[in-house]
């Protein structure tokens, strides 16, 4: 059925009252995620697509919630009240915390570092969200709060593997690059990569992300039984003895099931 005149002013209508905010969020999520000091205003516009006179009036909406500021140079910066709002949320973060006896709990039992990482549905990638590092001098500094690919790294693969089947065809056939010497970008290789790690539950890699080191990760489910997350294990390869691979997986399984369980998705992870 076609579209009335009438209907079509109120479509528009709704699209004009949802797009500031859409775009405020989109300022603020650059702001964050490029860490400049300070930003004009043109500058946004032409990052956003919008004229510098649109991007002028949602920093002023902007500016009077206080989630960002002008500088002294006429520029703009994250505001206090956003600052304030991001400290509050990091003290209430339930993942970090529902997280944070369990990676004690690997690190103590593996004397390994131990990471929780966390999925983007939109991004289609993860990043690191919590760490405990290993006690041992030799050991690796896992980066939190970087945005990192599906397709390199233990970490991304088990993830990866339990994605919806069109999600996961989406990413395997999409712009797969090395980060590593060792990195995969075959699809039909990582293919067979995935089915097996859906098999036995966990992902094993070596210098696949960050060279020289050994991770092994299990799947975290959420309460839709939809994968959430990751957490395992990163070690020099250095230290990693084979042998011992059965019980790292474990110890990595049970850490994934338990906070699974705690996040209400005890029967994805099953």
């Amino acid at each position: 059925m076609a579209t009335t005149p009438k209907k079509q002013q109120e479509n528009s209508g709704t699209d004009r009252q949802r797009d500031p905010l859409a775009r405020g969020f989109e300022i603020l999520t650059l702001m964050v995620e490029t860490g400049e000091q300070s930003y004009g205003v043109r500058e946004l516009g032409t990052q956003l697509g919008v004229s510098p006179s649109t991007a002028h009036r949602l920093l002023a909406d902007l500016e009077k919630l206080g989630m960002v500021r002008r500088t002294q140079e006429g520029g703009y910066q994250l505001g206090l009240e956003f600052l304030r709002l991001s400290w509050k949320l990091m003290t209430r973060f339930p993942l970090r915390d529902m997280a944070n006896d369990l990676l004690q709990e690997m690190t103590d039992r593996s004397g390994e570092s131990s990471f929780l990482g966390i999925y983007n549905d939109q991004r289609h990638e993860m990043m690191f969200a919590h760490t405990i590092d290993s006690p041992h001098p030799l050991r690796y500094m896992i980066p939190l709060q970087k945005w990192l690919p599906l397709h390199s790294g233990a970490s991304g693969l088990s993830i990866l593997a339990f994605l919806p089947e069109e999600t996961r065809h989406e990413i395997l056939h999409g712009n797969l690059t090395k980060v590593t010497a060792n990195t995969i970008i075959d699809p039909e290789v990582l293919s067979k990569r995935i089915e097996a790690i859906r098999n036995q539950g966990y992902a094993v890699s070596l210098g696949e992300r960050v060279t020289g080191a050994i991770a092994l990760a299990a799947p975290v489910f959420g309460p839709g039984r939809e994968v959430v997350g990751t957490s395992g294990l990163m070690i020099p390869e250095s230290r990693f003895d084979s042998a011992v691979e059965s019980e790292l997986s474990d110890i990595v399984k049970h850490s994934a099931a338990v906070l699974s369980e705690r996040m209400g998705g005890g029967l994805g992870a099953s």
